[in-house]
């Protein structure tokens, strides 16, 4: 299952849950405030080889998107 990051609308409170994939946070209750009814944030991700994340590094000049370099 995948983990999914949700604000709280009600507090601006984040979490971090282990869900059912394309949970959509309509049934989570924030563990702050009790507020029922997330909302899911999209997440950033890391990619090995691309220039800023913490896995190695592109060919020069590649600029992160590796679509020339790869």
């Amino acid at each position: 299952m995948p983990m999914y990051e949700f604000r709280c609308p009600s507090c601006g409170s984040l979490t971090t849950e282990l869900c059912k994939l394309g949970e959509n946070g309509e049934s989570l209750s924030c563990p702050g405030c009790g507020h029922k009814g997330l909302a899911k944030k999209i997440s950033k991700f890391s990619s090995p080889g691309v220039k800023g994340s913490s896995g190695g590094t592109c060919s020069p000049g590649c600029h992160g998107n590796c679509s020339g370099c790869h």
